[in-house]
């Protein structure tokens, strides 16, 4: 038997047995050690998670920071290419630079094993007998005469990242960190949703508000993989003592939890930790004279629109919940007319953009409501400024209700997403808007109630002169002809 059939030999036994290849070949980098490629020797953690990769589908791993997870899925994957031609992988990380490390990896990998496979140049007889490979910034791709070739592309954080293939194996690095990751996971899973194959595997710290969490959290088809700290045999007791004493608590649970639940339970970045049920949730609906107003935030993606009730001491009250998407505007339109007909709406609340003229149709999206009914009041748009008021409606004392209420628990969305939504980690006194934009909507909406300080109990009649604030009068002088008549039909002449 000549060496090139040897070769084949080994291959087809490695493609039976997957533990055998990773701790026989597979190669990861050791900052640590004298020699930066080092071979696997895997922990009965790896080994185990190992062998729930090629036994299910869906994986999700929750691990603590630094477990090497990450080259463990490149050798998995690895595997699955040199073994099986024809394989397509994808992967996917934060940015493009972490994209491009993921390709470099799966390099250092398939050079760590010169007896199976070889990087071109390489001579014609090899080609003609054995593996070999080429690489670009993104890409990587393995050959073997007459079969077809396997190929590793990645991608940044992208709605349309691996629209276009057909995955034999999706790899997401740091998950819980992809921006816009509700939206991607569109695009991602339809690339591996085959009735009798496709992979993926998920891998990150968890963070709080995000799909990651959602996904490992909720009840799905996802085989859920959790790594705590001390799976790496060299962290000891005093290793986390001491780790612990300097970055406190917190960042403990969160980067080197013990256990799922403790990864699962802590606070992170939470921007309303005010918010909890028995501060916000209520049976007692507001006494004395109230004015209903509706406040929204409106886009083609998500109408969140919230009924509120406000009395004479600047009480606020959630009574009605609207959460829908793909609503265009007289769809949204007609959904708000049919809950409003239980109150007596006096004013419609609505972020400044919707008072912007669209090009394509030459009318703002103001203009398109009134048209259909819904006469909407611009609101000041200042993120710092909503978000200070809000968290000042939601401020309260222990075992106190705070100003802003929920009656009879009947906004859910607004309730999970002020609990989950996270602190922006660049400006601190705003709420972060895009790993977690499915989570801003309500929020948003629920800012906009909150910034909007008006007398509640003393509304004037429609058609009289009033005193307009600044914002209104910027939103006058802004707008066309007709929307500045409209705005004056809203708001009445101004003093």
């Amino acid at each position: 038997m000549g060496i090139a059939e040897v070769r084949d030999k080994e291959i087809e036994y490695c493609g039976k047995n997957l533990v055998y290849f990773v701790e026989n070949y597979g190669h990861y980098e050791d900052k640590d050690a004298d020699e930066l490629v080092q071979p696997f020797r895997l922990w009965n953690e790896q080994k185990e998670a190992l062998i729930d990769f090629e036994n299910h589908r869906l994986n999700i791993v929750l691990k603590a920071r630094q477990l090497g997870f990450t080259w463990l899925a490149i050798n998995y994957a690895a595997r699955l290419m040199l073994c099986k031609p024809g394989r397509t992988v994808l992967g996917m990380s934060r940015s493009e630079d972490e994209a491009k490390e993921l390709i470099r990896r799966m390099c250092v990998v398939l050079r760590a094993m010169p007896e199976l496979i070889k990087e071109k140049p390489v001579s014609a007889e090899w080609q003609k007998s054995s593996p070999w490979f080429e690489s670009t910034a993104l890409s990587v791709t393995i050959h073997r005469f007459g079969r077809p070739d396997s190929v590793m592309q990645c991608f940044a954080s992208s709605s349309d990242a691996g629209r276009s293939f057909t995955a034999d194996l999706f790899i997401i690095d740091e998950w819980a960190a992809q921006a816009n990751a509700r939206d991607i996971w569109g695009s991602i899973f339809p690339t591996i949703n085959r009735p009798t194959g496709g992979q993926l595997i998920g891998i990150s710290t968890n963070q709080r508000g995000t799909l990651f969490e959602e996904l490992w959290q909720g009840e799905n088809a996802f085989y859920k993989v959790f790594i705590p700290w001390y799976a790496d045999p060299k962290r000891t007791q005093e290793w986390y003592d001491e780790t612990k004493k300097t970055i406190g608590d917190v960042l403990m649970a969160q980067e080197y939890p013990a256990t799922a639940e403790e990864a699962m339970s802590t606070p992170g970045g939470a921007f309303f930790p005010e918010v909890v049920d028995s501060s916000i949730l209520t049976r007692e609906p507001l006494k004395g004279e109230t004015v209903t107003y509706f406040a929204m935030d409106y886009g083609l993606d998500m109408l969140a629109g919230y009924f509120f009730n406000r009395d004479a001491y600047g009480n606020f009250q959630i009574v009605a919940e609207i959460f829908q998407s793909n609503l265009n505007v007289g769809m949204a339109a007609d959904t708000i007319k049919s809950v409003a007909k239980e109150f007596n709406v006096v004013q419609y609340l609505a972020p400044s953009d919707l008072f912007s003229r669209n090009v394509q149709t030459g009318k703002s999206t103001a203009i398109m409501f009134g048209e259909y009914g819904i006469n909407l009041i611009s609101v000041n748009r200042d993120r710092e400024a909503g978000c200070l008021a809000l968290k000042e409606l939601l401020r309260h004392g222990d075992g106190q209700l705070g100003r802003l209420t929920i009656l009879d628990n009947c906004a859910p969305n607004l309730l999970r997403c002020l609990k989950k939504i996270q602190h922006d980690e660049k400006h601190p006194n705003v709420y972060e808007t895009k790993k977690s934009h499915e989570l801003t909507h309500a929020v948003d909406a629920a800012r906009y109630m909150a910034v909007y300080w008006t007398n509640p109990a003393n509304v004037e009649a429609k058609g009289r002169k009033k005193k307009w604030r600044r914002d209104q009068y910027e939103d006058y002088e802004n707008a066309s002809e007709e929307d500045k008549r409209y705005l004056i039909e809203l708001w009445g002449e101004p003093l």
